[in-house]
């Protein structure tokens, strides 16, 4: 059996030096040829985080100047997790080991009471993917991305409750082991009041209802109306967002919950949103769902007949290994198309039923979450182009998340630059410039486990497109270390965008 340490040599040997690469060209063709037949066994539908050979043609190519933003320490996680995810070898032991931490009832599995273990999980997992612990290191990360030029940031608490999906039609959840019902959500309305008070102008609150505890997950599950306490603890939460000028996500989650998510969020939004356009509540549609177009439709009809604004957040989706593959669609490609038509439909203001289209297209909010380049170049040229012709009916935002997609995220500001530039020449049309945020989660490091296991599972059936990504950061880094020895200035410090 071949050891892992010379797999993950070769792997980094061929981003860094292809050239002596190409003298063991038999053993890299065993190593190719082996992630070739495990990538063919993963599942069809997940969220591609960097551009595969096919998105080439859409997505413009990496630069040094969008990749020299990047601090060193992320630059150096990437290319590790990279190649850590591309590897069979790594991948599976790896991946067994973080659940045991995620889910073991053992301090020894606990990162927050073993110190060895904290040592290794926060500085090489935990801080690429979240925020931080307390105050103090969430404040500092929020500085550091807005000072790479990000609008802002979409700030989560991490508690959540994950349904089976051996028993997705489970009536209850046990509450002995609890406090009840109203102690959590109350510590549930506090946690998100707290991240308020760490966010600032125009940034969003990323919330998860089952956050609530599991007498309200009982009531998800169930499908019954939200309870005043819950409607109460919301007001309170809405009321301090509008105050700081802040917005709120309320996250898709699994499926056994999610149409009593969307009920209580749609009653939310006909009470929130309203007044000049403008929204506060933000709905999620998961595309990799079959229904996700036509529910789409019906929450846009509802809110152009009851006249408030619908507010979406767009993503592939999140809950591939807890939902049922049945009302997922059959393959990727047919994801990737539902989005993209989706997208397609929303920015021309047509193809959607039951509203009017182009000028009396109804006025909405869209955020594109997405990592995936093929749809974010299409999405990003559409903006400019129908911006162009002034028959653009709903400019989106953009949004990754933290550790994932940063190449991408970074071309995305460096174009809001060059449109900033190209502003100032004479004569210049004024175009778009994309706001683009990073969305993070934070709390201990056991209480973000859960979240960072569906991370592992969501790049695990990215792992060809992550290995696109990787030779870009190789390449930047490589620079850097030239920069270093010959003792140039290091360049590519984002700046804040206005527009």
């Amino acid at each position: 059996m071949p050891t892992r340490t010379p797999t993950i040599c070769l792997q980094l040997l061929q981003l860094y030096f292809p050239t002596r690469a190409a003298r063991f060209p038999s053993r890299c063709s065993v190593i190719a040829a082996r992630q070739s037949s495990n990538d063919a066994s993963l599942p069809t539908k997940s969220i591609t985080f960097f551009p595969s050979p096919t998105d080439q043609g859409a997505a413009k190519v990496l630069n040094s100047q969008a990749l020299a933003r990047l601090p060193t320490s992320s630059v150096l996680r990437s290319l590790f997790l990279g190649a850590f995810f591309s590897s069979s070898l790594l991948f599976t032991p790896g991946f067994a080991l973080l659940k045991k931490v995620a889910n073991s009832p053992s301090s020894i599995w606990n990162p927050d009471k073993n110190p060895l273990l904290r040592a290794v999980v926060k500085p090489l997992i935990y801080d690429q993917f979240c925020a931080g612990i307390n105050r103090s290191e969430i404040q500092a990360r929020i500085a550091q991305i807005k000072s790479l030029g990000f609008s802002g940031v979409i700030l989560c608490y991490g508690k959540e409750i994950q349904v089976e999906k051996s028993n997705p039609q489970c009536q209850s959840v046990d509450l002995a082991a609890t406090g009840g019902g109203d102690q959590e959500l109350e510590w549930w309305k506090r946690g998100n009041l707290e991240t308020l008070d760490m966010l600032g102008h125009g940034d969003y609150l990323g919330i998860k209802m089952t956050g609530c505890g599991k007498s309200i997950t009982n009531d998800l599950l169930q499908g019954k109306a939200a309870p005043p306490s819950f409607t109460a603890a919301m007001d309170a939460i809405v009321q301090r967002a509008i105050s700081q000028n802040c917005r709120i996500w309320i996250d898709s989650e699994q499926q056994a919950v999610q149409p009593t998510i969307d009920r209580w969020t749609i009653d939310l939004m006909r009470k929130h949103n309203r007044g000049g356009g403008q929204a506060v509540i933000y709905n999620t549609i998961q595309a990799y769902l079959k229904t996700a177009r036509a529910k789409l439709e019906h929450q846009l009809q509802l809110a152009h007949a009851e006249g408030w604004t619908l507010a979406i957040k767009l993503v592939r989706g999140a809950y591939i290994d807890t939902d049922l593959r049945a009302r997922i669609h059959d393959t990727k490609a047919a994801t990737d198309a539902a989005y993209d038509a989706m997208v397609h439909d929303l920015l021309h203001g047509t193809g959607i039923r039951g509203v009017p289209t182009g000028p009396g297209f109804p006025s909405m909010q869209l955020f594109l979450a997405g990592h995936n380049a093929h749809s974010v170049a299409r999405a990003s040229a559409l903006v400019r182009t129908l911006h162009a012709r002034g028959t653009l009916r709903t400019l989106p935002e953009f949004g990754q998340l933290q550790g994932m997609a940063d190449q991408l995220g970074c071309e995305l500001l460096q174009e809001g630059e060059d449109a900033v530039v190209a502003r100032a020449s004479p004569g210049a049309s004024a175009m778009p410039v994309p706001r683009v945020y990073k969305c993070l989660t934070w709390g201990s490091i056991r209480e973000c486990m859960q979240y960072l296991v569906r991370r592992a599972v969501e790049n695990r059936g990215a792992t060809g497109a992550v290995k696109d990504g990787m030779p870009a950061l190789a390449r930047e880094l490589r620079r850097r270390g030239v920069d270093a020895l010959m003792g140039r200035r290091r360049r590519g410090r984002g700046r804040r965008m206005s527009g």
